[in-house]
C-alpha cells in the first residue's frame, strides 16, 4: 500500500503508538450490532473519521525492502446492489515498483469495495469486494479474496464506527475461513506527523484477523473541520517486518498504469491474463 517516512517522522509515530499501547485504552468491549434494514442506509458517506466524497481520490505510498508500494482509493460515485442493500463503489488499486517510480510501476491489484452508511449514526458498513490480482504462481489474474455479503453465508461488517469509543471491538467482515477481519478502537487523541502535515485528535485503531495470527495494522484517522477526506492518514503494518504507509495527497506525481482504465485494468496494462 503506502509510505515514505523520514527518520524524524518515524520516530514520532512510534512514540505515539508506544504510548497508546502501554497507556492502555480501558476495558475492551465487543460490540454486537445487528445490521439494520436497507432503508436505514445511505451511499452519501460523511463519517468524519472516514468520509468518502463522490469524485474524491486519496493516494498513499510505502517504502519496502523491495522498493515502493503505491495505493489509490477513488470514490467512483457508482452504486452496486449487494444482498438487497444499495452500496457505494470505491475503487482500490495497488502498484509495486522496484525503482519507486509510479510511471513504470506494475498494477498488482484492482478492487471494487462496497460500502454504505447508517443514516442515523454514521456507522459505515462493508458489504464485500470484487477483486482481481496477480496470481503468484501463474501469469493469470485471480479473484481470490473476493466476497459479497449474502453469498456463501458471508456477512457485512462495520468498517468505521460513527461514535467510536476507546475499547470498542467490532467485526469488519465475515466469510468463514476467508474473510474474518476485526477492528478495535485504541484511542481518540493520537498525534500523527507525516510529510503531508501534522495532525492531532486522531482516531487510532488496531486491525487483525484470526486467519493470520501475529499480523496487525495500526491505522490513524484524523478528522478536521471541513475535511472531505481522506480521514485515513497513516498505517503501521506489523507483518513480520514493519511497513509504514502514508497519505501523500489526492494523486500521485504522475499517471499510474491502468489508473483511468475500466475495472479491472490488470490485463489491459499487461499485469496478468484474465481467465477464460
Amino acid at each position: 500500500m503506502i509510505k515514505t517516512v523520514k527518520n524524524h517522522s518515524t520516530a514520532f509515530i512510534i512514540a505515539v503508538i508506544t504510548t497508546s499501547i502501554i497507556g492502555g485504552t480501558g476495558l475492551a468491549k465487543t460490540l454486537d450490532i445487528s445490521i439494520p434494514v436497507p432503508g436505514a442506509f445511505t451511499t452519501s458517506i460523511d463519517n468524519p473519521f472516514w468520509p468518502l466524497p463522490v469524485g474524491g481520490s486519496f493516494a498513499y505510498m510505502a517504502e519496502t525492502e523491495d522498493g515502493c508500494e503505491y495505493n489509490k482509493v477513488t470514490i467512483t460515485g457508482g452504486t452496486e446492489i449487494v444482498n438487497g442493500y444499495t452500496t457505494l463503489i470505491v475503487r482500490d488499486q495497488e502498484w509495486e515498483s522496484e525503482e519507486c517510480d509510479i510511471a513504470t510501476a506494475t498494477l498488482t491489484e484492482d478492487t471494487h469495495d462496497y460500502y454504505a452508511m447508517e443514516s442515523s449514526n454514521q456507522n459505515v458498513w462493508y458489504f464485500g469486494e470484487d477483486t482481481w490480482a496477480i496470481d503468484e504462481d501463474s501469469d493469470e489474474c485471480t479473484d481470490d479474496g473476493a466476497w459479497l455479503a449474502g453469498e456463501d453465508d458471508a456477512e457485512a461488517g462495520i468498517i468505521m464506527l460513527g461514535e467510536p469509543r476507546s475499547g470498542d471491538r467490532y467485526q469488519q467482515e465475515y466469510w468463514e475461513d476467508e474473510a474474518e477481519d476485526w477492528g478495535a478502537v485504541l484511542r481518540l487523541n493520537a498525534k500523527v506527523s507525516i510529510d503531508f502535515g501534522d495532525y492531532e485528535a486522531c482516531l487510532m485503531t488496531r486491525e487483525w484477523t484470526p486467519l493470520e495470527p501475529g499480523e496487525i495494522e495500526h491505522k490513524f484517522y484524523c478528522p478536521e473541520d471541513g475535511n472531505a477526506g481522506p480521514g485515513l492518514m497513516f498505517i503501521e503494518e506489523l507483518k513480520g517486518k514493519t511497513v509504514y504507509v502514508e497519505y501523500i495527497g489526492t494523486n500521485f506525481s504522475g499517471p499510474a498504469p491502468g489508473e483511468g482504465l475500466p475495472f479491472p485494468a490488470l490485463e489491459d496494462v499487461g499485469s496478468c491474463e484474465m481467465p477464460d
